[in-house]
């Protein structure tokens, strides 16, 4: 979160992949962080890919629920996930 949020003022990532369960914060906290200071500074959103073993479709929804652009299973088909990033970073 601190490198969105801190690096956000200086340069704009075109894509962020998050995780969803990490050491501090889970991603779904951090997904907020993130909106939240997009929002305060009235930026635009930038796309977050979450990727997870988990594949449950209410997990999925939960992901999108919080404010991410998209959900990729693990273990990764990295054609899919080079897919879902370019799908999100054209759009």
């Amino acid at each position: 979160v601190d490198a969105v949020t801190d690096a956000g003022l200086k340069f704009r990532f075109d894509v962020v992949l998050m995780d969803l369960h990490m050491p501090v914060m889970d991603g779904l906290d951090a997904i907020a962080a993130i909106r939240r200071h997009e929002e305060s500074l009235a930026m635009p959103p930038i796309p977050i890919m979450v990727l997870s073993a988990d594949s449950q479709e209410k997990t999925r929804h939960a992901v999108l629920a919080h404010g991410a652009s998209g959900f990729v299973t693990k273990p990764l088909d990295p054609d899919a996930l080079v897919q879902a990033v370019e799908g999100q970073v054209a759009a």
